[in-house]
């Protein structure tokens, strides 16, 4: 089975709950959403000619491989990396389900901790790996932010999947967003469990809310939620990738 590949590094994870952690990261091509702050858009390209591999952490030296490639060739590369867990990421990685599934099933071979970072709308996909995956870094996307339309029964669906292993959810929102928006999210986590940490993540940029904003949005996720987080793109702040 061979996928489509945009890179492959390894980093410190800069969003949501396992921020600061070193992970490998493998990035997959194309995706079915079109957000406003995506920021890896060239990622978005579903049949990339080549992949880009960071084989030192940090050292802006790329090599790159000829796309596509199979699962035990990403596989290969992820142990060369020598870090415990592997994120897969995108895009939306799940746009390329069937190869997801043969990559993790050799991570987890492989003895490796895998996370899934997922725009949380593919939930049909989902169901066909969740058994494979460690941790699900879910996103919901609001309009404010995210400039889509509302996807609010694909986040529900897919998040009473996620709950059949570790999952967090992670909402970017913007100078626009409101607390009725972080209401709504809240009240869709709450359904499935009080308990999963919902991650309020300042988009990086000039649009981004204030401080005080940021405090009313997450007194608003509390009311109902358990665990709410403020936590921003730390690997920027560290000029890391």
């Amino acid at each position: 089975m061979v996928g489509w590949i945009y890179e492959i590094f390894a980093s410190i994870q800069g969003e949501g709950i396992y921020c600061g952690q070193r992970q490998t990261f493998v990035r997959l091509a194309g995706c079915n959403l079109g957000c406003d702050y995506c920021d890896t858009p060239a990622a978005r390209e579903p049949n990339p000619a080549t992949c880009q591999i960071e084989l030192a952490p940090g050292s802006g030296e790329i090599v790159l491989f000829e796309n596509p490639m199979t699962a035990e060739t990403v596989a290969g590369y992820c142990r060369e990396l020598e870090r415990n867990v592997v994120t897969i990421t995108g895009g939306e990685p799940l746009v390329q389900g069937d190869f997801v599934e043969f990559l993790l099933e050799e991570l987890k071979g492989s003895g490796l901790v895998t996370h899934l970072e997922t725009n949380g709308t593919m939930f049909r996909e989902l169901a066909g790996v969740i058994r494979l995956v460690d941790v699900v870094a879910m996103d919901m996307k609001v309009a404010s932010a995210a400039g889509d339309g509302e996807l609010w029964d694909e986040h529900s669906r897919f998040l009473e999947i996620a709950s059949g292993t570790e999952v967090f959810v992670k909402v970017v929102v913007s100078a626009g967003t409101t607390e009725d928006e972080i209401r709504r999210c809240s009240d869709l986590i709450a359904y499935v469990d009080r308990h999963i940490p919902l991650v309020i993540q300042p988009v990086t940029g000039a649009d981004s809310p204030t401080g005080e904003h940021l405090l009313r949005l997450q007194d608003a996720a509390s009311e109902k939620l358990a665990d709410a987080r403020v936590i921003p793109q730390c690997h920027k702040a560290l000029g890391l990738r």
